[in-house]
């Protein structure tokens, strides 16, 4: 089993046994293995601490998906009334300190230090092939102020399949921040928060077969209140944002009046603002920062889950987050979206969100992909040319490619359609419009067939930092 020293003790008394297992294990290890049988209900005790990575089998340390390079972890677990060993239920507890763990799926780099308090009634049956944790607290703090009730089944039977519930019923935002290591905490610049959050999540389903998953939750943000935080921006007001590039690189702009590209929310046209929801996020004011729905459906079409990001979660990861694929960056998204979500409120974050997406190679904001695409400025733009620069949104250097060529593919031309039927759905459009819209043809400025249309030279405004800034040398 591994590197571990020990005593055996047996005591047979009639037709009861009792056996006692004293272990010593590399570094600090130690603990002790209790068993009863024969003569009555048999009973099970084990006590395990300061157990170290090295205190596991090596191969199954290269079985976990994760390795542990440091911390310590204590175990007990009591069963005094046990029928059989194969079918019982003991009470748990679980505590890890310190802990450094390494997975490239996790974090760039090792999630540390960590601590983690587990406890809970542990119900199995081995000829069912049934296992459960039932009442279950984790902590990530010694006071318990930071604790989740969990619950967690899983079955062998007719195909490997579990069921995952977590609710938190008043959770210190403050204590849970502060208990979080650094590669899972909420991001720096991140808005601050106080008061206490609650919500629950509940998953379900087969092992393997990630599509056949159900999910439903919810989150509740009414107890949650801004805060100053020292250092950080205040999203209210004008700010200067670090804009991470597609293609790769940085670029300072400026969210503002003081930038020219800067367009207010209100002197956006509505079937702009209501075609960038409809592709992005159509239940963007009726959700708290998070859409199960989306995340559902996605699920159930595949698992791709980009299309179920909010726009909330996509302006936290723009505004504080790099753009790897982890779950530790998933982790701090969801802080950060709830601290968007408490502290900015729907129309500043929708505000925010269209004057700082990307709309193709190192095109920032709105204001800037309306000249870009059109020579036009963003207020002018017509439902198609709206619907269009919607469907950019996913991936701004790929159309890029596509704008070069001066008219739109077969494919797009469908996908642009379809958004005008939602808009028109929506009551966004009437007949006539979507009529007009339909048989609009659209020029690319910077296409082939772009002489037809030049841009207004009134509306290129140069940004600092922009590409024509950068062009004219500034």
């Amino acid at each position: 089993m591994g590197p571990l020293g020990g005593r055996i003790h047996f005591n047979r008394l009639g037709e009861r046994t009792e056996a006692s297992i004293a272990t010593e294990g590399p570094g600090r290890a130690e603990g002790a293995i209790e068993v009863r049988w024969g003569g009555g209900p048999g009973a099970l005790q084990i006590r395990l601490l300061g157990l170290g990575a090295e205190a596991l089998p090596a191969n199954l340390r290269a079985d976990l998906p994760f390795e542990i390079r440091a911390g310590a972890v204590d175990l007990s677990f009591e069963a005094p009334h046990l029928v059989a060993l194969s079918q019982g239920e003991g009470r748990l507890t679980l505590a890890a300190r310190n802990l450094a763990v390494f997975a490239a799926w996790l974090a760039p780099e090792p999630v540390s230090p960590l601590a983690v308090h587990l406890e809970g009634r542990v119900r199995w049956d081995a000829d069912a092939r049934t296992a459960a944790l039932v009442d279950g607290r984790v902590a990530l703090d010694e006071a318990g102020r930071a604790a989740l009730k969990v619950a967690l089944s899983v079955a062998a039977r007719p195909e490997p399949h579990f069921e995952l519930s977590v609710h938190a019923t008043s959770v210190d935002w403050t204590v849970l921040a502060a208990s979080l290591p650094p590669t899972l905490a909420p991001p720096g610049g991140a808005p601050g928060l106080t008061g206490n959050l609650a919500g629950a999540i509940k998953i379900a389903g087969p092992l393997r077969r990630p599509v056949a998953w159900r999910l439903d939750g919810e989150v509740e943000l009414n107890h949650l209140a801004s805060a100053l935080v020292s250092g950080g921006p205040d999203f209210s007001h004008p700010f200067v944002y670090e804009a991470h590039l597609t293609r790769g690189g940085t670029r300072r702009v400026f969210i503002g009046p003081d930038n020219p590209a800067f367009v207010p929310l209100s002197e956006l046209p509505n079937h702009l603002v209501r075609a960038v929801l409809e592709s992005e996020d159509a239940g963007f004011y009726g959700h708290k920062g998070f859409d199960l729905s989306e995340v559902q459906e996605a699920l159930s079409n595949g698992g791709r889950l980009r299309g179920a990001s909010t726009l909330t979660q996509q302006l936290a990861k723009n505004l504080f987050l790099s753009h790897d694929r982890t779950l530790s960056r998933k982790a701090r998204e969801a802080l950060a979206t709830v601290a968007l979500e408490v502290a900015v409120g729907k129309r500043r974050i929708l505000e925010i969100y269209l004057n700082l997406a990307e709309w193709g190679d190192g095109v920032i904001g709105i204001g800037e992909a309306a000249q870009h695409w059109f020579g036009k400025d963003a207020r002018a733009l017509s439902p198609k040319e709206a619907a269009l620069l919607a469907t950019v949104i996913p991936n701004p250097v790929r159309y890029e490619m596509y704008r070069r060529r001066g008219a739109l593919t077969p494919a797009w031309e469908a996908r642009v359609g379809d958004l005008l039927a939602k808009l028109h759905a929506a009551g966004v459009l009437d007949d006539e419009g979507l009529r007009v819209a339909e048989a609009e043809t659209l020029i690319f400025i910077g296409g082939p067939l772009s002489n037809r249309a030049q841009p207004d030279k009134r509306l290129n405004h140069v940004v600092p930092g922009s590409p024509a800034d950068q062009a004219a040398g500034n």
